[in-house]
């Protein structure tokens, strides 16, 4: 296990046999975390998360939240447990809403939130700030709080479609509370979040994650969960789903994110529970032939490098361009957390795949395991950690057009490909024909004579429109400029029709947006669109 990537909360207190751990320490796991963005009218959720209480139970005492902008302390406010509030729970949380009053009320911009926590454990008192990672920064949370929400189009909204709850739990990482999502994705303007745990962690005993249970209890409990969630929560949406490790065609272990299923696929074969068994009990092909009907099934980061390290020992490959072509494969998860090598490569394989007339769409997601914020990680198992601020829970953004907010809803616009892929600004597109046959992002029109309709929002949190593109490719022929717009009467909002254009052969439209010059956590910003095809 400690050879997998680790964009995760980190577990402290499992070690080797005879192997010592600088460390673990006898105390849970203590964790403060909070969204990277908030929305102008919403209050500051503080996600406090304490883990292995069970093992080492601790009294809460207080809790003290200091908010800071421009380097002045703005805000300060002290929770006090009186008595002491017993935790004795293996993943015990709660979450703190700091307004917004007063002076507080006009700041806007990045802020930084310091979180002192103080525990009692066996009559001694502790002050953790922020984390109690041995040998960390511990650096106070850092949010901007924008002027405005996140660009709007009617009957469009936001999500992250790859997480990691705590039900991805074992020696290494463990995940965020899925009740907890839905009142920290609101704040920050996203309205569902897919849930895409390992396979080799659900397959886990329901108390001890190095016994697997041949009864699955951890999946049951899982989508029992989501299914209460989802009952009590009217205006967002958690979607169930899977990371199921599994072959590819060449014999290697890739990932695979499949979305609405109910049906429990294992997949151990990279998740190094068994050393040298890195056999996965099933091949893509098999996965797709046997998933419900409506489970929507996408490679998960299928063109990011892969170690020689894991290579070799954990088997562990990309998703060749056979296996990105599968029939079934609604798509590819290219935009993993940021807009790395891997994602153009991904680029480079879509744009391959639809020159060849496969009808396939991509998504977005940050694979993150909690981490709102910023991530505490191992860096070598047993002797330090890493940290970083990358791979942040709903940085990168899937938008997708429903027409309501339910799973089903989602769930169906993924599969149809209803949906963009940025970090911010937001351009859809629309074709009309000559037939008359009106086409959305997705879909497939046909006439001999089509206009574009293109919708563009941004926000000064994103910057401006600097240039829109729209691309017509032919399939068999490849892909060019349609035609571009690099000069905008209103930068952060635009609404156009194309000329008309012929049809002559089997094409498909797509666009592509960028933004300059914002002033929240990403200056510059970009949006990527799925086709829309036309058939002469």
């Amino acid at each position: 296990m400690f050879l997998l990537p680790f964009f995760l909360y980190a577990e402290t207190h499992y070690r080797f046999k005879y192997f010592f751990s600088l460390y673990n320490n006898s105390e849970p796991e203590i964790i403060a975390d909070g969204p990277h963005r908030l929305d102008p009218d919403k209050p500051y959720p503080v996600l406090i998360l304490i883990k292995d209480a069970d093992i080492y139970p601790i009294q809460l005492l207080s809790i003290t939240v200091t908010i800071s902008h421009n380097a002045r302390q703005e805000y300060t406010h002290t929770f006090e447990f009186s008595p002491a509030l017993m935790i004795r729970s293996h993943f015990w949380w709660k979450i703190l809403d700091l307004n917004f009053t007063g002076n507080l009320a006009s700041k806007y911009g990045m802020m930084h939130v310091d979180v002192e926590i103080v525990t009692k454990q066996k009559g001694k008192i502790k002050i953790t700030h922020n984390n109690n990672h041995r040998f960390t920064s511990k650096p106070p949370l850092k949010f901007y709080r924008s002027k405005t929400y996140l660009p709007s189009v009617n009957g469009w909204i936001y999500g992250d479609t790859h997480t990691h709850s705590t039900y991805t739990e074992d020696q290494v990482e463990f995940g965020s509370p899925v009740a907890a999502a839905p009142h920290l994705c609101r704040s920050m303007g996203l309205s569902f979040v897919g849930v895409t745990d390992h396979s080799y962690d659900l397959d886990d005993s329901a108390d001890n994650y190095l016994i697997n249970d041949p009864e699955i209890p951890k999946w049951k409990e899982y989508q029992n969960e989501i299914d209460q969630v989802n009952a009590r929560e009217k205006d967002f949406a958690v979607i169930r789903g899977e990371e199921v490790s599994c072959t590819n065609s060449e014999n290697y272990n890739v990932h695979f994110l499949l979305f609405g299923n109910r049906r429990f696929f294992h997949g151990s074969g990279d998740g190094a529970e068994k050393w040298f068994t890195t056999e996965s009990e099933f091949t893509i092909g098999e996965i797709l032939s046997q998933k419900e009907n409506n489970v929507v099934a996408y490679a998960a980061h299928p063109t990011e490098d892969v170690s020689s390290l894991q290579k070799v020992l954990l088997k562990r490959d990309e998703w060749s361009l056979k296996d990105m072509s599968e029939k079934e494969l609604s798509g590819i998860q290219i935009l993993n957390g940021s807009r790395s090598d891997g994602f153009y490569r991904g680029m480079d394989v879509w744009k391959w795949m639809l020159n060849r007339g496969e009808k396939k769409f991509i998504l977005a997601g940050n694979d993150a395991h909690g981490n709102f914020n910023r991530f505490v990680q191992i860096g070598i198992p047993m002797v330090m950690f890493r940290e970083n601020e990358a791979q942040l829970f709903g940085k990168m953004k899937t938008a997708a057009l429903v027409s309501a907010l339910t799973e089903s809803d989602v769930i169906d616009a993924m599969g149809k490909g209803r949906t963009v892929i940025t970090n911010g600004p937001l351009l859809t597109i629309e074709m009309e024909t000559d037939s008359p046959d009106v086409g959305r992002i997705g879909e497939t029109v046909s006439g001999k004579k089509f206009v574009v309709k293109f919708h563009g929002e941004t926000t000064d949190e994103f910057g401006t429109f600097t240039h829109i593109k729209i691309f017509i490719g032919i399939i068999g022929k490849g892909e060019r400029i349609l035609f571009e717009i690099r000069q905008f009467r209103n930068p952060y909002s635009i609404h156009q029709i194309s000329d008309w254009h012929q049809a002559e052969f089997f094409s498909y439209i797509r666009a592509e947006a960028y933004t300059q010059h914002g002033h929240g956590i990403d200056r510059d910003g970009f949006c990527y669109t799925n086709p829309i095809w036309i058939q002469p």
